[in-house]
């Protein structure tokens, strides 16, 4: 008895943590044979054919590049088979959304 709650308390805390990283993801984008595929999300049309041209220029066959919201904006986060030397050129074809979120609202008088 004790064991099946246990079991289903992991469950439902596995199944908590996936829904947060589902919400934190914006994009995901993979990459194969020097194609970029949209696996999630919208990505700008720009930074889709600028992910091709990073993957010829450096000669990658696969890989994945996944948009996470973080209090500090949208980051790219890359998977292990892009090489560390090559983050910087998909950071380069990417525009971040502006930050600061919100607007619209009225400024406080006082």
């Amino acid at each position: 008895m004790l064991i099946t709650f246990l079991l289903m308390f992991a469950a439902l805390g596995l199944g908590v943590a996936l829904m947060l990283w589902h919400a934190r993801l914006v994009f995901s984008v993979e990459l194969r044979d020097g194609a970029a595929r949209v696996r999630r999300g919208k990505p700008p049309s720009r930074f889709v054919s600028g992910c091709e041209d990073v993957a010829r220029r450096y000669g990658l066959k696969r890989g994945q590049i996944n948009a996470v919201r973080t209090d500090g904006g949208v980051q790219l986060r890359f998977s292990r088979d892009l090489p560390e030397m090559t983050h910087q050129a998909f950071r380069n074809v990417w525009t971040p959304p502006p930050g600061g979120g919100g607007g619209g609202g009225m400024r406080a008088t006082g």
